[in-house]
């Protein structure tokens, strides 16, 4: 949707590298932030999964044929 919407990929975020910062709170939330994007990427892989075999208990073998429409 994001590319749809602004015509270009979104931004990436890099991965924070702990302690390349003296500020204690920024520190403390980039790694929360960097936690909270691989449990993300996690459940968003999960959901995917279960969607893809939901769909697929539903889906018919097709057998085409040269010819065929």
């Amino acid at each position: 949707p994001f590319h749809v919407v602004y015509g270009k990929p979104p931004p990436s975020l890099p991965q924070y590298i702990a302690g390349t910062t003296t500020i204690e709170a920024l520190d403390e939330t980039l790694r929360d932030r960097d936690t909270i994007l691989q449990i993300l990427k996690k459940k968003l892989a999960k959901a995917q999964q279960a969607m893809k075999l939901y769909a697929d208990k539903r889906r018919l073998p097709h057998t085409f044929k040269e010819g065929d429409w």
